[in-house]
């Protein structure tokens, strides 16, 4: 399923934890070396500046390709004519991804993800231009999700695993939209527990070693995981999207049903990923958890104003900045399991240990003792002229 050369992907990998590890002196330059001319491969995977740079370049050639081709058939231009030339471009890009892949082995290097985007974005266009508008919603999400997870699976790609994931909810979504007035009450639990499952799942899947090449994407999805975990329940959000979706007409000064249950998701969910985070040595956990205080700050302060916004939000940085100066102090010397400075994973740093002691315990080769030199003769610069 996987595009790339198996041995490839390996190789990257341990050149990138001998990297990791001559970077922090846990092994030398030599020895990086060594490393990397034993285990060579041919992945082609630039800087973030060129991937950028080869990314935008391949976006305009795909825009003015697409618009010569709509400017040769403009005489005949219609919505179902462009939708048949967005999937026929489509299914060009994708070619175009394969081959790049194939014969000049690209990973992550702009041109491969530029191609993949657009083989997924016209072909998205193509199908609802030619369903005339009429595309079910549901239809559509699942077209998302399939195209998500196909392009993840296959090219190892991180935020269409994230596109997969969030076309997975959407189906869920319009699903019990659909169910009528029930919906606007199970629809934030709903959205709750698939995503905890999600995460679940995921986190399960992540401690397998043959999963290794969908790590970045599996990491990545149990972060959007736990996000929808909480956006479904944080109360501006169910407040705000049920007011809009359901017609329910609230006043400013009207709460919805069950609003001490959501406040207490908004502001316990957050706090749960922190004692998660710091029980299980979670970083994942501890960042996600971190980062939502925000939101619970920002949902508390949008319904109940304490003081004006400038004066909430230089007070709020003054502590956190206080608060993060007071933790790296604290960590600066290891304790209880944390330290501030960012260490090897424990896979990488015994794959190197194995590496490094194959490099340095290997035997030297010996010589055939049968084999014996012959004679020979040599003179100038007062030499004799035999040995």
């Amino acid at each position: 399923m996987i595009a790339y050369n198996k041995t490839d992907l390996e190789n990257s990998w341990i050149q990138q934890d001998a990297k990791d590890a001559c970077l922090k002196e846990c092994i030398t330059k030599e020895e990086n070396k060594n490393i990397k001319a034993q285990y060579p491969t041919g992945l082609y995977t630039p800087n973030i500046f060129i991937r950028i740079g080869l990314f935008l370049a391949t976006v305009v050639v795909g825009i003015f390709s697409l618009g010569l081709i709509s400017l040769i058939m403009a005489s005949s231009l219609s919505e179902e004519t462009f939708g048949g030339i967005s999937i026929f471009f489509a299914l060009v890009c994708y070619g175009c991804l394969e081959l790049i892949v194939k014969e000049k082995k690209h990973f992550g290097a702009g041109v491969d993800e530029a191609l993949m985007w657009m083989a997924g974005g016209l072909m998205l266009t193509g199908f609802l231009l030619l369903s005339d508008g009429n595309f079910d919603n549901v239809a559509l999400y699942v077209l998302v999700f399939l195209l998500g997870g196909f392009f993840a699976l296959r090219f190892l790609d991180s935020l269409m695993a994230v596109v997969s994931f969030i076309g997975l909810l959407s189906v869920l979504f319009y699903i019990t939209y659909k169910l009528g007035p029930i919906a606007k009450l199970i629809m934030p639990f709903v959205v709750m527990i698939a995503s905890l499952l999600v995460y679940l799942a995921v986190t399960r899947l992540s401690k397998k070693a043959t999963n290794r090449p969908y790590f970045n994407c599996l990491n990545l999805v149990s972060i959007a995981s736990l996000v929808t975990l909480y956006i479904g329940g944080n109360y501006f959000v169910v407040r705000e999207v049920g007011n809009e979706m359901f017609g329910m007409q609230l006043t400013p000064e009207d709460s919805i049903p069950g609003a001490f249950i959501f406040w207490t998701f908004t502001a316990i969910i957050p706090i749960i990923y922190i004692i998660m985070g710091i029980r299980k040595k979670d970083s994942i956990l501890i960042r996600t958890g971190l980062v939502l205080v925000g939101a619970i700050v920002f949902t508390v302060r949008y319904y109940h104003s304490i003081m004006p916004i400038e004066g909430a939000m230089t007070i709020g940085g003054i502590l956190m900045i206080g608060l993060a100066y007071g933790v790296i102090q604290y960590l600066k010397q290891p304790k209880h399991g944390f330290t501030y400075e960012e260490e090897q994973t424990e896979e990488g740093a015994i794959q190197l240990e194995s590496l490094v002691i194959a490099q340095t315990m290997s035997a030297t080769p010996q010589r055939d003792e049968s084999f014996k030199f012959g004679g020979g003769t040599g003179g100038g610069g007062g030499a004799s002229d035999s040995y």
